[in-house]
């Protein structure tokens, strides 16, 4: 009984194909990847993308993110969906008018705890998930920032 309910809490594919790759919406958005570090409990992400001023849209700044992430536990597995929670850190690294900075030409960059959940469907290799990360900006001047962003990843 207890080798079924192991198979059964382990049904996706996500982790087992170890690549996944998507879209992230929110602040930052772009194009997402996660790779997994030998099974489901440690994985590397990136994004590269932008970041936009909701005051004056245009004033976008180019925006990459790399992270380390730990699988601490799954709040839940069965029922078509598998919910691990995360924890995080990484850095980034931002180019144009960011919000860090007044200048057009600004490289802003520092690092970055990403704490979020994953929903891994178990009947495809398809991960949704959902994510808050918190900055501390190292240069120009040194300060706090956050984002966040909702995205889906199809694993390879």
């Amino acid at each position: 009984m207890l080798v079924l309910a192991s198979s059964l809490a382990h049904a996706t594919e996500v982790g087992e194909r170890p690549f996944g790759l998507g879209l992230q919406l929110g602040e930052p958005f772009g194009i997402t990847g996660k790779y997994y570090l030998g099974g489901r409990a440690n994985a590397i992400d990136f994004l590269v993308g932008a970041n936009y001023d909701e005051d004056e849209f245009g004033d976008d700044d180019i925006y990459a993110h790399v992270n380390y992430h730990w699988h601490l536990v799954e709040l839940t597995s069965g029922g078509g969906v598998t919910i691990p929670f995360r924890l995080g850190v990484g850095g980034f690294l931002a180019f144009g008018d960011s919000r860090f900075s007044s200048r057009d030409d600004e490289v802003s960059f520092g690092a970055r705890m990403p704490v979020g959940l994953d929903f891994d469907l178990e009947s495809v290799p398809l991960q949704f998930y959902v994510e808050v990360g918190i900055q501390l900006v190292v240069y120009p001047p040194v300060d706090f920032g956050a984002d966040a962003g909702i995205g889906a990843r199809y694993y390879f």
